[in-house]
């Protein structure tokens, strides 16, 4: 399970996307390059991993993605999903690139914006 500090993942955004914005400070702590998760830990990173991702009481999911606006100026998107049947962070993130992101990437695209990568995801508790 590589885990790595999620300051390493906004500074490699930051080269592939010069000018790049985002708000640092609505990321989590760490971040598991295997499962595209940002989580917060106080312990050992593994087990907080494993028990962010089991957990089934979370209100919400949150997708990271870049986004570029009209001028060509990309910055990094929150959007927010319910969790409406005890899902798992685990099992949100395996189904949203087939079932959530098309609907966001439309969404986009009817505001002149362009979906252009995805980041990763994460919970609000």
């Amino acid at each position: 399970m590589p885990i790595t500090e999620t300051i390493t993942i906004l500074a490699d955004l930051r080269k592939r996307y010069p000018g790049i914005e985002s708000r640092d400070y609505a990321f989590r702590r760490f971040y598991s390059t295997e499962h595209m998760i940002f989580f917060d830990c106080d312990g050992v990173s593994e087990i907080c991993l494993t028990e962010a991702i089991t957990r089934i009481d979370y209100p919400r999911f949150v997708a990271y993605v870049v986004v570029e606006d009209t001028s060509g100026h990309n910055y990094v998107m929150d959007i927010s999903y319910t969790n409406l049947g005890k899902e798992t962070l685990e099992k949100f993130v395996r189904r949203y690139p087939g079932q959530l992101r098309p609907s966001s990437e439309m969404a986009l695209q009817l505001s002149d914006r362009k979906y252009v990568e995805y980041i990763g995801a994460s919970y609000e508790d």
